[in-house]
């Protein structure tokens, strides 16, 4: 699995089988050109199934490229650059906050119209985080704050503690949608928003169950700026048949792993750039108070199993070597030096440890049976893990874990899943295992990880639907809690990190997330039609196209050839 989910979210998917789709139309390259407008792209953002039509850019299931390229978020983080780089203006000019970090004042651009040629105002963004705020559902992180606006291109946001890390989440990943339409909207977090009418580069132009179309809206504020005419997004049946596409010439934009991507994609006017980080892990649902069964409940099991891996084979057989040793602290060695305690410093082995993970069961009462697999109070120790189907560098882990885990006694069967049915299992926390990614948040600061997947705001009671791109494991902890209010009310970095080590000393322990390996992301493209994609040298942007807000800095960039 190579798309990021990082900002993005992927998009929600149904039908039980992952079905190719063929480009329709598609010859030697796979846009095609209108002279006024620009090229329209085909894209692919790692769906394989039917669609299933969701523009509610504030849903989690929202259909990629929805965010960031038809609704926008005030401000832009590139949580690729260091700490100190200042957000870019998207909807919003500047911002502030008071000494306490309890007020955020914000200025807008004006000038600023809605698709549909109604002003975009300082109201659709009060409106927008009321909504939120009053809202359950959409209310995940349960510090949206009060919105009031000031006049046309002024609102204040009032939090009720102080919060200077929510300004990356809060002005970067919340997608301002226009009051004059959604107030009247009775069900906003399930309301599928069927005629989006945004402020974005792109509006809705057509869509089937199989793909949709993006095209230029006109009203854009910077219009003539913009050299893209539109975007195709397709469903395949997963990475194998878009690597096939983009050899064929009949993809220019993709978020997606390819083995051995050196050697495949070095062919004339293609590319592909490295960024980021994708933390892979064994999600496990492990709180019982919340519902969550099995032996993967246990911590020892747990500690067990991120023993038993040998990620050096791992990172042969699915990642050709480009993987690098992960943290258990989910912060990012280099990056996040300054906010990992020393005690902690030290990466995950990359060799199996298969005497440590048997003394650890064996410690904790489970007896090895004579099928080699251990077992306790008549319960074995075998759990399933869901994966998506097409996921191959995922697929691939999971065969080698599979013999690894064996050989410690530990049993693992694996699902291939259509991607809809993982989401909603990890929403409803319906599996034991998964296979998924730790992705970083909005801005370079271990805070957004530790907030958004440990954090007891932002997960749900087993058979209640959640956030199936957050704190999916169910973990709960008060003292992390606590830990996270502390580091959200500073801006003094040596309060943060002895608040990060609090939580580090926790989750090192837990593990409710068990560490894979650090595979790096890279996104693919055709020079075909259009120029300026990021570079590794020049990551201006995260360069994956279902990541929001960046695809739409990415879009802006990009110029005709």
């Amino acid at each position: 699995m190579m798309i990021s989910r990082k900002r993005g979210v992927l998009a929600a998917l149904a039908g039980a089988a992952a079905l190719a789709v063929a480009l329709t139309g598609c010859t030697s390259s796979a846009s095609t050109t209108n002279s006024a407008s620009g090229p329209t792209l085909a894209v692919y953002n790692g769906a394989s199934g039917a669609f299933v039509k969701n523009f509610n850019p504030l849903s989690p299931t929202v259909l990629s490229n929805i965010q960031g390229l038809i609704y926008e978020p005030m401000f832009f983080y590139n949580n690729l650059a260091s700490l100190a780089t200042k957000p870019k203006p998207l909807l919003g000019q500047s911002f502030s906050f008071n000494a306490d970090g309890t007020v955020l004042s914000v200025t807008l651009k004006s000038g600023v119209t809605w698709s549909d040629g109604k002003p975009f105002t300082a109201s659709d963004v009060a409106f927008t985080m009321n909504l939120i705020r009053t809202t359950p559902a959409l209310n995940t992180s349960g510090n949206t704050p009060v919105a009031k606006v000031v006049d046309p291109t002024h609102v204040t946001l009032t939090f009720a503690h102080p919060s200077f890390t929510s300004a990356p989440t809060i002005l970067g990943t919340t997608y301002i949608v226009p009051e004059h339409i959604w107030k009247s909207v009775k069900e906003p977090a399930t309301y599928i928003n069927s005629s989006p009418v945004g402020t974005g580069p792109m509006e809705m132009s057509s869509f089937t169950n199989q793909s949709y179309l993006l095209k230029k809206n006109p009203d854009f504020r910077d219009a003539k700026k913009l050299e893209v005419g539109g975007l195709r997004v397709y469903s395949l049946s997963g990475n194998e048949a878009a690597t096939n596409k983009l050899l064929a010439k009949q993809l220019d934009w993709a978020g997606i792993f390819v083995p051995d991507v050196k050697k495949v994609l070095d062919k004339p006017n293609l590319g592909y750039t490295f960024y980021g980080d994708q933390q892979v892990v064994l999600n496990t649902c492990s709180n019982t108070a919340l519902g969550c069964t099995g032996p993967q409940t246990d911590p020892v099991v747990r500690q067990a199993m991120a023993a038993a891996i040998d990620r050096n084979q791992v990172n042969k057989l699915a990642y050709y070597g480009n993987a690098v040793p992960i943290s258990a602290t989910f912060g990012l060695p280099k990056r996040d030096k300054a906010f990992i305690a020393p005690e902690y410093a030290s990466t995950e082995p990359m060799s199996a440890n298969t005497a440590k993970a048997e003394s650890l069961l064996e410690g904790a009462g489970w007896v090895k049976g004579s099928d080699g697999i251990y077992a306790k109070n008549g319960q074995k120790l075998s759990m399933n893990v869901l994966v998506t189907s097409g996921y191959t560098d995922y697929i691939a882990a999971l065969q080698a874990i599979t013999q690894q885990f064996k050989q410690a006694g530990i049993e693992i069967q694996v699902q291939q899943v259509a991607n809809q049915e993982n989401n909603s299992a990890a929403g409803l926390g319906k599996f034991q295992l998964q296979i998924n990614g730790i992705f970083q948040g909005p801005a370079p600061d271990p805070y957004y990880v530790y907030d958004k997947y440990f954090g007891s705001e932002n997960t749900s009671a087993v058979g209640k639907s959640g956030n199936p791109y957050a704190n999916v494991s169910r973990f709960s902890n008060k003292t992390v809690d606590a830990a996270l209010a502390t580091a959200a009310g500073t801006q003094d970095q040596a309060v943060k990190a002895k608040a990060y080590a609090t939580i580090q000393g926790i989750i090192t322990k837990d593990l409710p997330y068990i560490p894979i390996i650090d595979n790096r992301n890279f996104a693919e493209y055709s020079t075909t039609q259009v120029t300026g994609f990021p570079t590794t040298s020049n990551l201006y942007a995260q360069p994956a196209p279902n990541v929001a807000p960046d695809n739409e800095v990415v879009l802006l960039n990009l110029k005709k050839k």
